[in-house]
């Protein structure tokens, strides 16, 4: 009944809204809500239920909460068609074409008639540029249901774009029938006679959409693009203009609209007309301009500037022969010659869009990019169709920083002209400015971003092995470097430094490159022979000052330090990677004296502060750059990574959490401030950084290492094992995870499963004496766990762990003292067991003299006393003439009171009968006599006690009550490695820092688009 009552309300609400009555129906769906709610609070595996609510939050557009309770529905019946259908439908909202092409795959597999699958399996291939498979999908819904107006209209689409055009016009043909008034269809069929060159019937069939629908830009568009074809170029104009009106970000139209604006000459052609005229009359001034453009744009310079040279001869203020000269002297790079003959063309006439060009990029090519943009700017007022202005004035905002802006302009440059190489190549290396300056640089951006290289390597790439000359190798290096194809860019530089021989900046791109690749002793070098040329092109043999360098006039002095701090950049961070510290920093202080950036070199110092362990300056060199820049968060990261190294959790905490919103998309925050919250004992504040690190990426090892020690230390091992297995699982080669790994199977009594993790561990790393203590430990737990205390496997075992403590105790560096002193203490406890004691007693004794830890020296010294005074516990004579301690006072001690006894017994006359000892006794006689201190018949009873009390001396090292210690010796638990902030984290800054070295230049356009006719 629950059921049927929540039913009625899901089908009213579908009447409502039926109806145009969005509200009703809303309150409706949110009532039938409810009660499916309370349907699956009853039967919670109620498959059909779970559809319905999907459904009913598909209608309120709640789609994330519809694709759960689809998800539900076919969790419990996997054969529940339509809340796989509804789920496709679902996808395809939230634009997820993929997946919704796979809810409509498992439809079609289990309904292969299903019309509604079919036609958005289509609308999602064709979403996904799968047209062919989308055309099959439109065809096989439209056999189905021939009456399906949409599944035509898109099969019309779909043929288009296939290049079938009559099988279009068939399609769009069966549209119309079944709706005469659809604008689409009727669209759709110009397009398609337009592409058959059927222009009088497309013209036909586009009015005939625009009475329909006059305000479709797209419907303009084509009007324009069919009147283009029959020549009838006013219209045509006329048409894109409408058509920009209703849609002015429509970026093809513009780029036809430019092209019906601009005249494109045929030069060569061109060229053999003028000097036919010229024949028959050389006089002509127009034929020799003519004849100077035609040769200036095929790039036959010296001639061009001769022929110009003929019209000034013949008219010496000739504004088109000064203008001539001035483009010739440009491309011919010699700037100071152009500006003078552009000087004088504005002299003798009026402004011109071609001289102002020119003028500006004169003083682009002298570094002085604001006078350049000013002239660029006057030239694009005169003549906005000038692809040469539009290109310079990008070029000079972009010298100037203002990638926005210079973004802009390169996008109108391509609606000018799309095929230009210079607004591809520029509109991907301001991106690519943009990417480094700006945190939100989405993906949409970073699809642009590559679109842009690519298209650029596409079209350059296409040219004639000839034409891919001189500057071309450069900014294909570049493009390559962009998409982070190194080793492509490293040929194409290569190519440039051959061409360019005597330009030192190819040389500086190279040697970047191979800092990217890591052949940093290549790439030194290479930078080093780059520095040699660069003062070569300067004149002088070292680096000068400005002034200095202003009178040779050889180099622009400022694109000079431009190069030189790309390259002691770069050479400062090859230096670090070689461990050559010293000159490293002597690098970044040369950048430092040069330029008033202070990023990159203070970062540079700060990364080779830190590989020396120098953390104190490490994050004085941090501090430089948040001072000069405190929104610069990889510096404020590095700069808490510093606080880390040093201890100092407090303070690097406030930074990490005050780290700007945008930066929160890096996972590296998180788990630094993860990691300073557990060195804080601040379980609950760690445990949300690890989580966030690990929702931003789930790749991140640390983070779940970081989470898994958590977990341990709250004693939950089960969230532990199922990090570390996640952690492994991406990075097989960290030795602590399999560590932890093996100490909470351990913790779990999973010996066996621990051994393995503590061998796998100890393999990937063989230095570190932690992690052979834990194997060796493991080995002890396993061996107690598993064998018999006297068996011969369980002293085997102890035995082989022994051995390898054995080796690393031995090796042992001196800053390792408390590592060792826990190596000593496991080996007299392993030879204890295995009844080698006195190889256990010297180990602990040796690990007593070293001043243990206290959590050592206790148990060490209650084992050792155990040692001494049960298995190694002496004999009176051997506690006496055998010691291991004050050997030479026990030994003359023992003499002496043996002596005196001798002596003391051989004095009594009773000695002197007996036949063996009879002689010594007369002669202890004779010399006690002598001096009548002795005194047997007095004294005898005393003399007796006094012998007994020496004996008793002798004999009371083995009548000691020494008994051993009762209380049961705990194996001590060795130390944990260190989880540490992931050391790679320097590695990741300084190949950062070497691909922020990256600075293409922006490629000028060819003097020969100056000209035209």
């Amino acid at each position: 009944m629950n059921s049927l009552y929540a039913r009625a309300w899901y089908s009213k609400a579908l009447a409502l809204l039926n109806l145009k009555n969005q509200i009703g129906a809303e309150k409706n769906f949110e009532k039938a809500l409810e009660a499916f709610d309370a349907v699956l609070e009853v039967s919670p595996e109620d498959s059909v239920a779970w559809q319905y609510r999907g459904n009913i939050l598909r209608y309120l557009d709640r789609p994330e909460e519809a694709l759960q309770a689809f998800g539900k529905a076919l969790d419990y019946d996997p054969d529940n068609i339509t809340a796989r259908y509804l789920k496709g439908l679902t996808l395809g909202y939230l634009n997820m074409p993929d997946q919704a092409l796979e809810a409509f795959s498992g439809v079609l597999g289990r309904d292969e008639k299903h019309i509604g699958a079919l036609y958005y399996s289509g609308l999602a291939l064709k979403q996904l540029s799968r047209d062919e498979e989308a055309l099959q999908a439109f065809t096989r819904a439209a056999e189905l249901n021939p009456e399906n107006l949409k599944v035509w209209y898109y099969r019309g689409i779909t043929l288009s774009m296939l290049g079938r055009n009559e099988e279009a016009l068939e399609a769009y043909g069966k549209t119309l029938k079944l709706e005469p008034s659809h604008s689409g269809a009727w669209e759709g069929e110009a397009k398609a006679y337009l592409a058959l060159g059927r222009r009088r019937e497309a013209l036909r069939t586009c009015e005939r959409a625009l009475e329909l629908e006059p305000s479709s830009a797209a419907t303009w568009e084509t009007q324009g693009r069919i009147l283009e074809g029959m020549g009838r170029k006013e219209e045509a104009l006329s048409a894109f203009e409408k058509s920009l009106i209703l849609e002015p970000g429509n970026a093809k139209n513009r780029l036809e609209k430019g092209k019906l604006l601009g005249q494109l000459g045929r030069s060569p052609e061109a060229l053999d007309v003028f000097e036919n005229a010229l024949e028959l009359d050389n006089s002509l001034i127009e034929a020799n301009v003519g004849k100077g453009k035609a040769l200036l744009v095929l790039g036959r310079y010296q001639e061009s500037l001769n022929t110009f040279r003929k019209v000034l001869e013949i008219e010496p203020l000739s504004p088109e022969g000064w203008r001539g000269t001035g483009n010739c002297f440009l491309a011919m790079r010699k700037p100071h010659e152009a500006l003078q003959a552009y000087e004088k063309a504005l002299s003798s006439g009026t402004e011109n869009c071609g001289v102002l060009s020119g003028l500006g990029g004169v003083y682009y090519t002298l570094g002085d990019y604001p006078r350049a943009l000013e002239n660029f700017e006057k030239a694009i007022r005169l003549g906005p169709e000038s692809l040469f202005a539009w290109n310079g004035k990008g070029n000079a905002l972009y010298k100037l920083g203002r990638y926005g802006e210079a973004l802009e302009v390169y996008e109108t440059l391509l609606e000018l002209n799309y095929a230009s190489l210079p607004a591809r190549y520029n509109r991907g290396a301001t991106l690519s400015q943009l990417k480094h300056q700006n945190k939100n640089f989405d993906e949409v951006h970073e699809s642009q971003l590559q679109t842009a290289l690519k298209k650029y390597l596409e079209l350059s790439g296409g040219l004639p092995e000839g034409e891919i000359g001189d500057e071309s190798w450069k900014y294909r290096g570049f493009a390559f470097a962009g998409l982070g194809e190194y080793s492509e860019a490293l040929k194409a530089f290569d190519n440039a430094t051959k061409k360019e021989s005597e330009n030192s900046f190819p040389g500086i791109c190279k040697g970047v490159t191979l800092l990217c690749l890591k052949k940093y002793e290549e790439a030194l070098a290479t930078l080093e022979d780059a520095e040699k040329a660069l003062y070569v092109a300067a004149g002088t043999e070292k680096y000068t000052k400005n002034e200095e360098r202003k009178e040779s006039g050889i180099l622009n002095p400022d694109e000079q330090d431009f190069r030189l701090e790309i390259l002691w950049n770069a050479k400062g961070l090859a230096l670090d990677t070689l461990g050559r510290y010293q000159d490293a920093l002597k690098a970044f202080e040369n950048v430092r004296k040069l330029s008033k950036a202070e990023n990159i070199p203070c970062s540079g110092n700060g990364l080779v502060f830190a590989h020396c362990g120098e953390w104190e300056k490490a994050l004085r060199a941090f501090d430089s750059i948040l001072a000069f820049n405190p929104k610069n968060t990889q510096a404020s990261v590095m700069k808490a990574f510093a606080l880390i190294r040093l201890q100092e959790f407090e303070k690097a905490i406030p930074i990490l959490e005050e780290l700007p919103a945008n930066e929160t998309n890096s996972d590296l925050p998180s788990c630094l401030l993860g990691f300073a919250y557990f060195k804080l004992e601040n379980f609950e504040r760690a445990l949300k950084a690890y989580r966030r690190a690990i929702d931003i990426n789930p790749k991140n090892s640390h983070a779940r290492n970081g989470l898994a020690e958590l977990y341990f230390r709250l004693g939950n091992s089960r969230g532990a094992l199922k990090e570390l297995e996640s952690s492994i699982a991406e990075s097989p080669e960290n030795a602590f995870s399999r560590n932890l790994k093996g100490r909470v199977e351990l913790e779990e009594q999973a010996c066996e499963e621990a051994l393995e993790s503590f061998r796998r561990s100890l393999a990937l790393d063989t230095e570190d004496l932690r992690l052979l203590l834990w194997d060796a430990y493991a080995r002890y737990m396993y061996a107690e766990a598993s064998f018999e205390e006297n068996s011969a496997r369980f002293r085997s075992m102890l035995l082989a762990a022994a051995g390898k403590l054995e080796k690393a105790a031995i090796r042992q560096r001196s800053e390792d003292h408390e590592l060792k002193t826990y190596a000593l203490y496991l080996l007299g406890l392993f030879y204890c067991r295995a009844h080698y004691f006195r190889k256990a007693a010297d180990r602990l004794d040796e690990c007593l003299r070293m001043d243990p830890p206290t959590e050592v020296k206790k148990p060490a010294a209650l084992l050792l006393k155990n040692l001494r005074t049960g298995p190694l516990n002496p004999t009176w004579w051997e506690w006496w003439l055998d010691s291991r301690t004050n050997r030479l006072l026990k030994k003359l001690s023992f003499g002496l009171i043996f002596l005196f006894i001798f002596s003391l017994l051989l004095s009594n006359p009773a000695a002197l009968s007996i036949p063996i000892i009879s002689w010594p006794a007369f002669y202890i006689n004779y010399l006690f006599s002598s001096t009548g201190r002795i005194s047997w018949p007095i004294y005898g009873r005393e003399y007796i006690v006094f012998i007994l009390f020496l004996v008793f001396i002798l004999l009371l090292p083995g009548l000691r009550q020494g008994k051993p210690n009762k209380e049961e010796l705990e194996p001590l638990t060795p130390p944990y490695p260190d989880f540490d902030i992931p050391a790679s984290i320097l590695e990741e800054f300084g190949e950062k820092l070497e691909r922020s070295l990256f600075f293409p230049e922006p490629m000028e356009e060819s003097v020969r688009k100056l000209e035209n006719f």
